[in-house]
């Protein structure tokens, strides 16, 4: 069930896509990220699901119906599903999957 898609954040101009639909690339660009963001945190609709992916990342991927679809992404928790927001920032935030499994290995493993 897609709706529409915020984009917010370090931007230049915060954006409101009537469909969450298209190349992730086209869609920030036309948002147009702060110099130095290297993040954004995608919080799906019902706001129980958020992921940090790096900026680049996150522009190779596509929005499909409202999900989130990333090729050859390194966890399958990035594809978040009924997209509502992307917020960019310069931080990974500590909602990631990555950054929980990083916190809680021990170190030099």
């Amino acid at each position: 069930m897609s709706a529409g898609l915020r984009v917010v954040g370090e931007v230049e101009r915060p954006l409101d896509w009537v469909a969450a639909e298209g190349p992730l690339a086209s869609i920030l660009a036309a948002a147009g990220p702060h110099a130095g963001t290297e993040f954004a945190t995608v919080t799906a609709r019902d706001g129980l699901f958020r992921a940090s992916i790096p900026l680049r990342t996150l522009e190779t991927g596509r929005l499909r119906g409202g999900r989130l679809d990333i090729p050859g992404t390194p966890t399958r928790c990035w594809n978040v599903k009924d997209v509502a927001v992307i917020e960019v920032t310069t931080d990974e935030a500590s909602v990631s999957v990555e950054a929980r499994q990083r916190q809680s290995r021990p170190r030099g493993a």
